[in-house]
């Protein structure tokens, strides 16, 4: 994956609280530069994942580390493209592909008040994708 430093800033200034400001600043620099191992000390201790291809979401650190880890070394071309926030809440729109397949998609993160990521919701269109995404996910965890 490769990401981009282009972000495009709604017009209207962050309504995003400071510390989940932080928080987001601090997903952009794990997410650009692949830094994994950071993102432990930026989920809470109870934090989900909700994923486009199960239901029910994943809960744990370690848990959700290796989901992401996994997910953004299958996606190529990675950009987010809009972002949309609350105060505590940040919508991140971006594009990227998985071999053939392009997707578009949005990372829906709710932090705390300590600028910690509580929910991270993701969800990807087309559908085709989604398989695609979900076959690389399962193939290098279970490489692993």
């Amino acid at each position: 994956m490769q990401a981009s430093d282009k972000y495009i800033a709604a017009d209207a200034p962050s309504r995003l609280l400071p510390a989940a400001q932080a928080g987001l600043q601090e997903w952009h620099r794990i997410v650009a530069s692949n830094d994994w191992d950071a993102l432990s000390d930026l989920l809470t201790d109870d934090a989900t994942y909700r994923n486009p291809a199960v239901f029910e979401p994943a809960r744990g650190k370690a848990t959700i580390i290796a989901i992401l880890k996994s997910v953004f070394g299958a996606l190529e071309d990675f950009e987010y493209l809009r972002q949309f926030d609350g105060a505590t809440t940040q919508v991140l729109e971006f594009h990227a592909r998985v071999g053939d397949s392009k997707l578009m998609g949005a990372d829906f993160i709710d932090f705390d008040d300590a600028g910690r990521i509580r929910d991270l919701m993701v969800m990807i269109r087309p559908a085709s994708a989604v398989v695609a995404l979900t076959d690389e996910v399962m193939r290098r965890m279970s490489a692993t």
